[in-house]
């Protein structure tokens, strides 16, 4: 039979197993079927899970508690006060035409919005932090945020009081500009540790508000915010 390169063989139809090939085992060449060949390989499918593998998910699961998640409130998620509550807004890209969403704050009032949300189950019941990202249409000066917020387990009241506020200020640098604030510094959530630890976890209330009675509060217009970006722990690979 005159020694042909492979290219030029006839193709295969589909594989029946009782096909023969030539291997080489421990120094000798000798003759092999694609049964005994799939035999010796991996399946092509099987039912093993991450818990099989010896060590793989307390692995994953250390490399997941490294590091802070975070979570965007955008501003059409909150909710003004009943009482000197933020106005809701939007503002019209006059070129592009977008419609980003604001909770606006006024100047020389305090005013106030609430964001009532859930954290995933995996997040450690520690403190958080918030960082607003805002914008005016004008003026100068800096706007002073402040934050405060309750954590209601099941069956607790869901008019409850807000714990110690922190807040964080920024400047205004431009007009219609995008500005994000500091993060400010780590909030404790009132009513946490009479949260009991349920899978399901509690519902968390926030309060911003603009401090506009600070004397560092000096802008001389409203302050429109776009949202929130919440900053929490966790320690779980997965809400499982």
């Amino acid at each position: 039979m005159p020694t042909l390169p492979i290219s030029l063989l006839p193709a295969a139809t589909a594989l029946t197993g009782a096909e023969q090939l030539p291997a080489v085992q421990d120094g000798t060449t000798v003759r092999a079927s694609v049964a005994q060949l799939r035999a010796g390989l991996a399946d092509a499918s099987h039912s093993h899970a991450a818990a099989d593998v010896t060590g793989l998910t307390a692995a994953l699961a250390g490399k997941r508690t490294l590091g802070r998640r975070s979570l965007w409130l955008p501003a059409d998620a909150l909710t003004p006060a009943a009482a000197d509550g933020a106005l809701a807004g939007a503002m019209t890209g006059p070129t592009h035409g977008a419609v980003p969403r604001t909770l606006d704050f006024a100047d020389g009032a305090a005013t106030t919005a609430h964001a009532l949300f859930a954290l995933p189950k995996a997040w450690d019941r520690g403190g958080l932090t918030a960082q607003p990202l805002w914008t005016a249409d004008g003026g100068g000066g800096d706007v002073v945020w402040s934050v405060a917020g309750v954590a209601i387990g099941d069956g607790e009241a869901l008019d409850a009081a807000p714990g110690a506020a922190v807040t964080c200020t920024d400047t205004l640098t431009a007009a219609g500009a995008l500005h994000i604030a500091p993060a400010s510094p780590v909030l404790t959530l009132a009513g946490l540790p009479s949260v009991a630890p349920t899978p399901d976890g509690p519902l968390l209330l926030l309060s911003v508000s603009r401090t506009a009675s600070d004397s560092a509060d000096t802008l001389d217009g409203p302050a429109r915010l776009l949202g929130l970006r919440i900053g929490y722990r966790v320690n779980a690979a997965s809400d499982d």
